[in-house]
């Protein structure tokens, strides 16, 4: 007997495609889902919907190969979360086998790579793979695609720079509406730049520090402006809490009060 490694539908020894998912059968059945791991295992899932059925044969080949506890439920795999390195080189090796060369007589593009550490070369090259898209890496460590490829791999990278500027800030904040945060910071500011013993000022400017913290970079603002707008806000916040200056008295904090209100003022 083999099994289909999607459904579980037995066949005959002779039959070597199941005939409802389309995938490879295999001469031993394939396990179910709320087998996968442990009681205190966590699972994993991972969607497989756009990969075509060599892809998914080659998979689960591998999978077996390696010995690890998976389930299939149609094109969704089931894995245990503490095998995920162990899938990811597995896919990673199914994605390799189908990938198409470089076509070097075509016309190419190169991306340099030396401000990249490992871990975002590993992470650009794991996004070609992921969208099927012809690639080396030349002599001197840059990468080369296609001409045909240029916009998409443009998008790729944009996409990247946008995650990377994304981690840089806060983890965010539900329910918390970013320009309303700017527009308390302003105020407070404007109002703490003529007069820091504003208890009122303190009290708002003090809230909405600790909220501008904690948001991610909102959509449309630029992560160079909102580095600057932190910078600014923390200095503020230090110079408060510091108090007055034995020589300079309140100037250090109206000034700190004066440059985070001007920053924030194009966008009031």
């Amino acid at each position: 007997m083999v099994w289909c490694f999607q459904c579980g539908a037995p066949y005959d020894d002779d039959v070597s495609e199941c005939a409802e998912c389309g995938v490879a059968t295999f001469p031993s059945p394939p396990q179910p889902a709320e087998a996968v791991g442990g009681p205190e295992d966590e699972q994993l899932a991972y969607e497989f919907h756009e990969w075509s059925y060599g892809a998914r044969n080659g998979l689960e080949a591998a999978l077996r190969s390696e010995d690890l506890e998976h389930a299939w439920l149609g094109p969704t795999l089931i894995v245990c979360e503490a095998d995920e390195q162990e899938v990811d080189r597995a896919v990673e090796k199914v994605l390799r086998a189908q990938l198409p060369d470089l076509d070097k007589s075509l016309p190419a593009v190169v991306y340099e790579l030396g401000d990249y550490d490992e871990a975002q070369k590993a992470d650009v090259l794991s996004e070609l793979l992921s969208e099927g898209i012809a690639h080396e890496v030349d002599y001197a460590g840059n990468l080369v695609v296609g001409e045909a490829d240029e916009e998409v791999v443009d998008a790729l990278f944009d996409r990247m720079i946008n995650t990377a500027a994304q981690r840089q800030f806060g983890p965010g904040l539900p329910g918390v509406e970013p320009y309303q945060v700017l527009e308390a910071l302003f105020f407070s500011s404007d109002r703490l730049r003529r007069n820091t013993s504003d208890t009122k000022a303190v009290e708002d400017f003090a809230i909405a520090h600790d909220q501008v913290v904690q948001l991610s970079l909102p959509w449309g603002y630029d992560a160079e402006f909102w580095r600057a707008m932190l910078e600014g806000a923390d200095g503020l916040r230090e110079a408060l809490v510091a108090g007055p200056d034995p020589t300079e008295g309140d100037a250090p904090a109206q000034q700190a009060a004066t440059a985070l209100r001007d920053l924030l003022r194009r966008f009031m």
